[in-house]
C-alpha cells in the first residue's frame, strides 16, 4: 500500500495505492498529473521501494524531485532509488513489457500511457491496428501487475470531443485500470473525482513546492 499524499484519497482507498492492480490518473495539461506520480514515487520510496519510471513525453524532471525531496527533508536519496527508461515510439513501450517480468520493481510507473500510440497511429486507416496493439499492451501490463504483486499507476491524457472532455484511448483502459482520478482545474482550485470498485468520491488538492496537498475544509 502505497500513501497518495492526499489524506481524502488515502481515506478512500482504505490506505492508499494498493498492490496488483493499474490505478489510472488522468486529465488536462497543467493539473499535477506527473508531479502527482513524482509524489505516489517518493512515498513508495519512503516505504523501502524502488520504482520503474517510463517516460514517454520527456517529463521527467529530476530537478523537482529534489525540491520535494528537500521540502520533506528526506536525507536519503531519493533519485538512486528511481529508474527511469525513456520511452520514444510504441515498439519500445510494447516491449518494455518483457523486462518488466523479470525485474524486481516495487512500483511501476508509465507517464504518458497513450501518447505515443496517438502520435504514430494518427490516420483514420489505422485506428484498428492502434486500438488491437494497445488493448494488447495494457492487458500484459495487467498481468504483471497481478502476477508480480505490484501497483502499476499511469497518466493519461483528455480529448475535447464534440464539446466533452474525454479520456483518451478510454474504451480500451477501462476494462484494465481498477482505480480511476481524474485531475481538473476551474478558476484558481483544483479538484478531482476518484472511483473505486462501485465506489466514488470527489476531493479537492492545492500544488505547493513539497507536492499535491489538500485543503484542510476537505479533509
Amino acid at each position: 500500500m502505497i500513501s497518495t499524499g492526499l489524506q481524502k484519497l488515502d481515506k478512500f482507498l482504505a490506505g492508499g495505492i494498493p498492490n496488483s492492480v493499474i490505478t489510472d490518473i488522468y486529465g488536462a495539461s497543467g493539473t499535477g498529473k506527473t508531479q502527482f506520480l513524482f509524489q505516489i514515487c517518493i512515498n513508495a520510496i519512503k516505504n523501502g521501494g524502488n520504482v520503474l519510471y517510463q517516460d514517454t513525453t520527456g517529463s521527467f524532471r529530476p530537478e523537482r524531485i529534489l525540491e520535494i525531496q528537500k521540502q520533506q527533508n528526506l536525507t536519503f536519496d531519493i533519485l538512486e532509488k528511481i529508474t527511469v527508461s525513456r520511452i520514444t515510439n510504441t515498439f519500445e513501450q510494447i516491449k518494455s513489457i518483457e523486462k518488466m517480468k523479470v525485474s524486481n520493481f516495487s512500483l511501476i510507473v508509465i507517464d504518458n500511457i497513450t501518447d505515443l500510440f496517438s502520435f504514430e497511429y494518427q490516420k483514420n486507416n489505422t485506428i484498428f491496428q492502434k486500438n488491437s496493439l494497445f488493448i494488447k499492451y495494457i492487458h500484459n501490463l495487467s498481468s504483471v501487475s497481478i502476477n508480480k504483486k505490484i501497483p502499476i499507476v499511469i497518466t493519461n491524457m483528455i480529448r475535447n470531443i464534440e464539446g466533452k472532455e474525454l479520456e483518451n484511448m478510454r474504451t480500451a483502459i477501462d476494462p484494465f485500470t481498477h482505480i480511476k482520478i481524474k485531475l481538473a482545474k476551474s478558476s484558481s482550485k483544483f479538484h478531482g473525482e476518484i472511483k473505486w470498485l462501485q465506489y466514488q468520491t470527489i476531493f479537492s488538492y492545492k500544488i505547493i513546492s513539497a507536492g499535491l496537498s489538500d485543503y484542510a475544509e476537505d479533509i
